[in-house]
């Protein structure tokens, strides 16, 4: 849930900033919030996957 929280939080920074890079909006944070939330899914459908088969 943290990394989907992560990919939505991130995608609405960015979508609403209204510049670039070093403008003050956080469209950097959402870049890496984005990203992170993904890096955050996949893992944890990873983990959630090898779970059920060992177990």
């Amino acid at each position: 849930m943290a990394g989907l929280t992560g990919i939505v939080a991130g995608g609405l920074v960015m979508i609403t900033a209204k510049g670039g890079p070093g403008t003050g909006y956080g469209i950097v944070g959402g870049v890496i919030a984005l990203a992170l939330g993904v890096v955050a899914s996949a893992l944890g459908w990873l983990a959630l996957t090898r779970s059920r088969r060992t177990g």
